[in-house]
Parts: structure tokens; C-alpha cells; sequence
């Protein structure tokens, strides 16, 4: 029995050399690491700014760094998919402009070529009157007022199936109202019917003409949207491709600066 206590205390005292041991090493390599890093720190020129083994510490005695550290990954992350989604909310806008650019010119082309048409309509009106007007002297003719009458009431309806007289002018001339006389000669009737179709066709060219202009207004607006918007787009898209890096920048200047 005294053997074995012997041995038992023997051992014990073996187990707690070996603690001791392990323990002094523990200690003497904190004590070594904590002058390397200073005499790093020296050497350095930086013996305000704390070392690795600093940080490593600091580290180890606050639990909460890898907490921050996932969140602020967390963040950037949701930071990401933000402008990842209005990346493609822009780029969806910026294709629907594009479309509806492309109509307000289709519109604008339609109303320029409406518009050239009204002038040529009035510039053939025009030519007629004037081969009128240079007559200066109508034939003689020996019809009656009623001849006259009815030759006025064919001209003008003819002229209002083909379109070249509203309803009112038609109702004017069949009144006799508005300048309009059954007795006067069928040239100078003629000539009465040829100048309001030509005035009404300028009418015409200039109503052409003011559609053409707020056309071509809209036509610019929807150009200068889809440009803005194509900028906006490009713009974005860059800002998604860069992110990542610039993040990656923004984590080394963070860990720079607290190092």
C-alpha cells in the first residue's frame, strides 16, 4: 500500500511538472510574440499602429467582430441586389422608350408626308384659280338664269362627291348664300367654286402642318427620353459589374486603416 501511494504521488508530481512545463511555454511565447511584434512595430517606424498580433487579440477577446463582420457582408449584399434590380427596372424602361420612340417617328414621318401632300393639293388649286383669273373676259353665251342655276347646282355637287366642298359650302351654293348667285356666268361660278376649294386646301395644309409640328415635338421628347434613359441603363449596368470591386477596395481600405 505505501508502494503504491508512492508511485500515485510520483506520478502526480510528474503530471503537474509537465503542466508547469506547458504553461511557462505558453507564457514565454506570449512574452516572445508580444516583443517581436513591437520590436516589428519599432523597426517599422509605426509604433503607434497595432500590430497583427494586436488585432489577432483584439480578435480573440471580442466575440462580436465576426457578428459585424456578416452583417456588414449582409448589407453589402442587400446593397447589391438593390442596384442589381433597379438595373434591370431601368433597362426594361429604357426598352419601352425605344419602342415608343420608334412610333412617335413612324407618326412624325406620316404627318410630314400628309403635310406635303395638303401642299401639293394647294398648289394645284392654286395653278387652276390663277388660269381663271387670267382669262380677264368670260365667252359669250346665250343660256337663261335657269341653265345657269343648273349648271351651278351639278358643278357644286360634282365638286362635293369628289371632296373638294364641305357640306356648308354645298349648302351655301344651293342658298345662294355667301357670294354665291345662280345668274352670275358659269365661268365666274366657276371661278367663285375653284378659289374656296383652294382656300379650303390651304386650310387643310395648315392644320397638316400644325399636326406635323406637335408630331415632330413628340418625336423629340420620346428621342431625348430614350436617350436619358439609355445613359440611365449603361450608367447602371456599370454600377452592377464595378460593385463587387469596389466593395473588395472598401473592405481593404477598412482593414488598412484599423491595421
Amino acid at each position: 500500500m505505501d508502494a503504491a501511494q508512492q508511485d500515485l504521488a510520483h506520478g502526480m508530481r510528474e503530471a503537474l511538472a509537465i503542466w508547469a512545463a506547458l504553461l511557462a511555454a505558453v507564457f514565454v511565447t506570449f512574452i516572445v510574440l508580444t516583443l517581436l511584434s513591437k520590436w516589428q512595430e519599432a523597426r517599422a517606424g509605426r509604433p503607434g499602429r497595432p500590430s497583427w498580433w494586436a488585432r489577432l487579440r483584439k480578435a480573440i477577446r471580442d466575440p462580436e467582430v465576426a457578428r459585424e463582420r456578416q452583417l456588414a457582408m449582409e448589407r453589402k449584399n442587400a446593397e447589391l441586389q438593390e442596384l442589381q434590380r433597379y438595373s434591370d427596372e431601368v433597362a426594361v424602361a429604357a426598352s419601352r422608350t425605344s419602342v415608343m420612340a420608334g412610333r412617335r417617328r413612324e407618326e412624325w414621318e406620316a404627318a410630314q408626308r400628309t403635310q406635303e401632300a395638303a401642299w401639293r393639293a394647294y398648289e394645284e388649286a392654286e395653278k387652276g384659280v390663277r388660269r381663271l383669273e387670267r382669262a380677264q373676259a368670260f365667252p359669250l353665251t346665250e343660256d337663261d338664269p335657269d341653265t345657269r342655276r343648273q349648271h351651278m347646282v351639278r358643278m357644286v355637287n360634282a365638286a362635293h362627291q369628289r371632296g373638294e366642298l364641305s357640306a356648308a359650302h354645298l349648302a351655301d351654293a344651293l342658298m345662294h348664300r355667301n357670294g354665291w348667285d345662280p345668274t352670275e356666268h358659269p365661268f365666274a361660278q366657276q371661278l367663285r367654286m375653284r378659289r374656296i376649294i383652294r382656300d379650303r386646301l390651304f386650310r387643310a395644309y395648315q392644320q397638316a402642318s400644325i399636326l406635323e409640328r406637335e408630331a415632330a415635338a413628340a418625336a423629340d421628347l420620346a428621342a431625348s427620353s430614350k436617350r436619358s434613359l439609355d445613359d440611365e441603363a449603361f450608367s447602371a449596368t456599370l454600377q452592377v459589374r464595378s460593385a463587387p470591386r469596389q466593395a473588395s477596395l472598401r473592405s481593404s481600405s477598412v482593414r488598412f486603416q484599423h491595421s
